[in-house]
């Protein structure tokens, strides 16, 4: 509509005023603007943190030889990471596009943004189904009989035991104690 006249919020643009910008015109075009810098400044963090910096990178540097694995992570972080993630974000600044818009500087490189963007798809879906074991099984606790405090389940194998005292120490020096799938202590009976 020609003489349509459209207003952004303060946060967008930072000014008050409303903008005339009549259909098809290149003002139309124009992508709105950080009002403020702490606005990018915590957008960023917003992405670069999340629910795998808590939960999955502890289990990862346990998995993967503790302290030990902290120095090729630290030296791919320094070379690659961090490197390609502020390419990224000042060419995005520079062009005003989005993380796969901002390769079109140097095409051969296009495949880093369509490789981003499909990661992070993949680690939403990825965190999706966490989330939701998690609402599934903070729902499931507010029954009578919890389902993971018996072995009635189907998923339950031969290793279950809901035998969850802490063992004696006469038991212990006796030697009745046994370690069931390398992490689980049960008792024999």
């Amino acid at each position: 509509m020609a003489g349509k006249e459209e207003s952004f919020p303060d946060d967008m643009t930072g000014a008050d005023t409303a903008l005339h910008k009549p259909e098809g015109s290149e003002a139309e075009k124009q992508r709105p603007t950080w009002g403020h810098k702490v606005d990018f400044i915590l957008s960023c963090v917003g992405f670069a943190v999340g629910l795998g910096n808590v939960w999955r990178f502890p289990y990862l540097c346990y998995r993967n030889g503790g302290g030990a694995f902290l120095i090729p992570y630290f030296i791919c972080l320094v070379a690659g990471g961090v490197p390609v993630f502020f390419l990224e974000i000042f060419l995005g600044q520079f062009m005003s596009q989005g993380g796969i818009g901002c390769w079109k500087i140097c095409p051969i490189f296009q495949g880093i943004g369509f490789a981003t963007t499909v990661i992070c798809f993949l680690l939403n879906i990825y965190y999706i189904i966490i989330l939701n074991w998690a609402a599934y099984f903070f729902g499931r606790s507010f029954t009578s009989l919890l389902p993971w405090a018996h072995c009635d389940n189907p998923w339950n194998t031969e290793f279950c035991t809901t035998n969850f005292t802490k063992p004696d120490a006469d038991s212990v020096v006796n030697g009745t104690n046994a370690t069931v799938d390398g992490n689980m202590t049960a008792l024999n009976t």
